[in-house]
């Protein structure tokens, strides 16, 4: 048997015990038991709300929820050469205490050092790289994060080690000071900048090349599109307007697109594709691996940012503080080991 987490509809959160038989492994399965996952305040948490079809093709309730798990492989099939018992993974598997996993399934080992709690952020966090990927993002350009989330916080810290000069602008003084121990060169309230030019200070003449969007306000939105510089792009992973009425201006003013010259990315994407690199030389499993090695390498430290550590059966806890939109909540991760307080 296992536990996981299923959602029965806005709100309706449970834990429950599913059937899992260990020696059930065929030769080329592998069998987890998982040490913690992670909340995302984006889509865990619009499943929550009960916006779980606000992606196209997302399932309706009930469903699992939950992507960012980390795990120790306990036993291996007869066939499988890529992966040893003993090791840490991580996977995009649910919130849920083991699984089985086979060929399709894509498991990205852990490197020594890495604790699982930082290493359960490392899907959260590749979406910040991914954005920065779809943007054309060049070394030493200047960015932008606007949304101080766990997504926006990982995202500072990944732009800072992929060698970018970043600010971050928020609406929590507790999240300016994470943004700040993760990396962010400078930090600014969302309400003391309008325009391009309140960041000349940061960034000089040159301005923000890229803004990342990670909230999902219309005025994150707007103040995204007045920050960038002309011919700036603006990658973004929030979703504009959730749980808004329509915006009082418009979105796609020529003042922004044609005036300023924008790009505008919807952007998170990294393709699954297992290939070669000469194929294509980051797809998702690269991703993880590169910010993996960045934290093993102790030049990306999310360990501060991660506000809440929960027993799994206690995840309601995060649930209801993101739903409140609790400043106090940055990053959430859950602890599915025995003696854990399940």
């Amino acid at each position: 048997m296992m536990r996981q987490a299923i959602l029965y509809g806005a709100g309706d959160l449970r834990i429950e015990e599913r059937s899992l038989d260990p020696d059930a492994l065929r030769d080329d399965e592998v069998y987890v038991e998982t040490e913690v996952s992670a909340l995302s305040t984006g889509t865990d948490l619009g499943n929550y709300l009960g916006c779980s079809t606000d992606l196209p093709g997302a399932p309706d309730y009930p469903r699992t929820v939950g992507y960012s798990n980390v795990g120790v492989v306990r036993h291996a099939g007869a066939a499988v050469r890529h992966i040893q018992p003993g090791q840490r993974v991580f996977s995009l598997k649910p919130h849920q205490s083991a699984y089985l996993a086979g060929p399709a399934d894509m498991l990205v080992p852990v490197p020594a050092g890495v604790s699982p709690e930082q290493a359960s952020l490392s899907y959260l966090t590749e979406l910040g790289v991914a954005a920065l990927r779809q943007a054309g993002y060049e070394t030493g350009e200047n960015v932008v994060v606007v949304g101080l989330g766990v997504i926006g916080l990982a995202t500072v810290g990944m732009a800072r080690v992929m060698g970018a000069r970043v600010a971050a602008i928020g609406n929590a003084p507790e999240r300016l000071r994470l943004a700040s121990t993760v990396g962010a060169h400078a930090t600014l309230p969302a309400e003391d900048v309008a325009r391009a030019e309140d960041l000349r200070s940061v960034f000089g003449e040159t301005g923000a090349d890229i803004v990342i969007l990670t909230a999902n306000t219309w005025d994150a939105y707007r103040l995204s599109v007045e920050v960038v510089r002309h011919g700036g792009r603006v990658s973004v992973l929030g979703f504009p307007g959730r749980g808004q009425a329509p915006p009082a201006f418009n979105p796609l003013s020529p003042q922004w697109f044609y005036g300023k010259q924008l790009t505008l990315i919807g952007a998170g994407y990294a393709p699954r594709l297992e290939c070669a690199p000469g194929e294509l030389r980051f797809n998702l499993r690269r991703n993880l691996e590169y910010i993996l090695a960045a934290m093993a390498s102790g030049a990306l430290a999310l360990e501060p940012i991660i506000t809440h550590r929960l027993p799994a059966a206690q995840m309601r806890e995060a649930y209801e503080l993101a739903r409140a939109h609790s400043k106090t909540l940055a990053a959430a991760v859950f602890d599915w080991r025995a003696g854990a307080g399940q």
